[in-house]
């Protein structure tokens, strides 16, 4: 068996690794009937989890839940200011070299696109022979899963949290065969391309499938999946149990406590709040689970049927333009789910595959023919004219950074929202390097030409930027907007 070293907290062998291996060796030195050799190794690999049972009993201590960290907090305009320009607007320069052109990235396969078509994507492997009967069957994420039943009643957790009923619950969910509860997350996060956090938001999904209600028993059931598929997962309790997990990225707006010099957040999976304050967590951690949740990947999940339109328009040089897409919005409500993360976070996810493939299509043919400061403003008067403002505030009553599908979706979007869609379509359309720039209570954005236009302009790592701003209606780039013309912003390279 497997030993344990007490130094400050325990580690526990990998139950996935230790069956691949010890189950085979079992058999081989075993020669009665396969189905009571894989109940009696069943027994003796459960005997592996009595060290954590032993451990989770007695080594629990108090903690300090922090306050979250919380996002800029300086109010935003309400209403905004609009650049006045000659007509015909002319490219300034600075040097006397010649005009460059944009470098027009080779085109992607898709469709003319004459009116939104649905995604039909590629449908789920059955992940197991199991009778329908022995199946739990429930939607996420636009896709329609069946797993393995489990009996709920053994996973209800009926007591009071505290360490010694936790250890009971978590030896009782050792006890089950748990292996096809995992494959079954281990295949659907393959075959639909799951990030961290949709796996964790799976295995709470299939907790409450399963028909627990309480948050006990559907935290608990999580805990225990997410530690077993590899997640450094940690359980905590006040007045009740709750997920603590440490991230890859920032997160905004969450509660957590430090250990090891890592940050250790109370993700929400429910919607429901982990307040700040004392708590009651343990220090070890299972010896399989050493992962962290990442965040990225949210705009690669494969999409689902439920798809949607948008159209919008805008004017440039006189020319009035309609662009057409279609998106998914199963995708648009699981990105609802995520918690605040840093703003470089969001244009560095991009679009999904299909609706980015029908925006670039219709964009590009619009700046295929013209210099870089001049497809970088008309990419500026699509993002500053298509999409109506209003703050997260008087949207959302709190503030609520967008993906750019989210952008496309919701009737408004704010200063963060554009800068995110419009650095990842100048990096996406021209390949110019993009930049965020962080003013008090403001997001814009900055771009290093390949020829430098007259205008406001700073250096970052050597390089010298153009202050391109989405939310100062039709500001060519160059142009930032008065109030913050003599302001510093801090730089955010994404």
């Amino acid at each position: 068996m497997h030993r344990y070293l007490l130094l400050g907290f325990f580690t526990l062998m990998s139950v996935s690794a230790f069956c691949e291996s010890e189950y085979e060796t079992w058999l081989k030195q075993n020669s009665f009937d396969a189905n009571v050799a894989q109940q009696e190794f069943q027994d003796y690999m459960d005997a592996n989890d009595k060290e954590f049972v032993g451990f989770l009993k007695q080594q629990w201590k108090q903690v300090e839940l922090k306050k979250p960290i919380v996002l800029d907090t300086t109010p935003k305009p309400i209403e905004l200011p609009k650049a006045e320009l000659p007509e015909p607007t002319q490219k300034p320069v600075i040097s006397n070299a010649p005009e460059p052109i944009v470098v027009i990235k080779p085109d992607l396969e898709i469709a003319p696109i004459l009116k939104p078509k649905p995604i039909f994507p590629p449908r789920p492997p059955a992940i197991s022979n199991m009778p329908k009967a022995e199946m739990v069957n429930f939607d996420f994420i636009g896709h329609q899963l069946s797993m393995p039943k489990v009996k709920s009643n053994s996973l209800k957790f009926k007591q009071k949290p505290n360490s010694k009923s936790i250890a009971k619950h978590w030896e009782v969910m050792a006890k089950l065969n748990h292996k096809p509860l995992l494959n079954a997350v281990k295949s659907y996060q393959d075959s639909l391309n799951l990030n961290d956090w949709a796996v964790a938001l799976l295995a709470f999904e299939y907790s409450k499938a399963l028909g627990l209600r309480d948050t006990n028993s559907q935290q608990l059931f999580t805990w225990f999946l997410l530690v077993k598929s590899g997640y450094d997962a940690r359980l905590a309790y006040n007045h009740n149990a709750f997920l603590l997990m440490p991230s890859a990225q920032s997160l905004f707006g969450v509660t957590y406590f430090t250990l090891d010099r890592k940050k250790y957040y109370a993700v929400s999976l429910d919607g429901k709040q982990v307040n700040a304050g004392q708590a009651f967590t343990y220090a070890g951690k299972h010896d399989s689970a050493n992962k962290s949740i990442n965040f990225s990947g949210t705009s690669e999940i494969n999409p689902s049927n439920h798809i949607k339109s948008k159209q919008l328009s805008f004017d440039f040089d006189g020319e009035k333009h309609l662009i057409r897409l279609s998106y998914d919005f199963a995708l648009v409500e699981f990105s609802n789910t995520l918690p605040q993360l840093g703003i470089e976070y969001y244009p560095q996810q991009g679009l999904p595959q299909a609706t980015s493939q029908q925006l670039l299509k219709q964009l590009r043919p619009l700046v295929k023919d013209k210099t870089e400061f001049e497809a970088v403003n008309l990419i500026l008067r699509f993002v500053q004219t298509a999409f109506s403002y209003k703050t997260d505030g008087q949207q959302f009553q709190q503030e609520n950074y967008l993906l750019p599908i989210e952008t496309l979706h919701y009737p408004y979007s704010d200063c963060e929202d554009r800068a995110s869609l419009f650095s990842w379509l100048v990096e996406s359309l021209l390949g110019l390097d993009a930049v965020l720039l962080d003013y008090p209570g403001h997001i814009a954005a900055a771009i290093h030409f390949t020829e430098t236009p007259a205008g406001d302009q700073l250096s970052y790592q050597g390089r010298t930027y153009t202050v391109t701003d989405p939310t100062f209606i039709n500001a060519r780039a160059g142009m930032a907007m008065p109030q913050f013309k003599n302001t510093k912003p801090k730089i955010l390279n994404f």
